[in-house]
């Protein structure tokens, strides 16, 4: 696992929080997609108590199938697609403000987790992950045990 400092942790976080933003203002201007992706991150809570972190993202409207968890060298990686609903008949929007296509969001974590033992539930619109913590190792005492010749 990788060590992060926690001021990078905050700045990296910070970054992507006014990626967010931007994409979001932009995509929202006169109430129409501009560019030629669109992409958004959806909002979270992230908590922790002495046992686990739990991080809650809205991702209301996407099925299960659409969205893909992945946990690598301490980042959690939240990422998939929320679909337009398709239309027969061609439609004047008068108000956009639902964000649609490809998301992706990441949060580092400054802590060890067990990765094996996480799980993820998505119910209402809220997918909820929680992540057991490793006990601290550097307190933990073990003796080694010497091969003999």
């Amino acid at each position: 696992m990788v060590n992060r400092n926690p001021a990078i942790v905050e700045i990296i976080q910070l970054q992507e929080d006014l990626n967010h933003l931007l994409s979001d203002l932009t995509m929202r201007v006169s109430g129409e997609f501009l560019g030629t992706t669109n992409h958004w991150a959806p909002n979270i809570d992230l908590s922790e108590d002495d046992v686990e972190i739990i991080v809650r993202a809205e991702v209301p409207g996407i099925s299960q199938s659409d969205v893909e968890i992945v946990f690598q060298e301490g980042s959690l990686q939240i990422r998939g697609e929320k679909r337009q609903p398709a239309s027969q008949e061609r439609i004047r929007y008068l108000c956009l403000e639902r964000s649609y296509g490809k998301f992706s969001r990441t949060i580092y974590l400054t802590v060890p987790v067990d990765v094996n033992a996480a799980q993820a539930r998505l119910r209402n619109g809220v997918l909820t992950i929680t992540l057991p913590k490793l006990s601290n190792r550097r307190r933990q005492q073990r003796t080694i045990p010497i091969e003999p010749d």
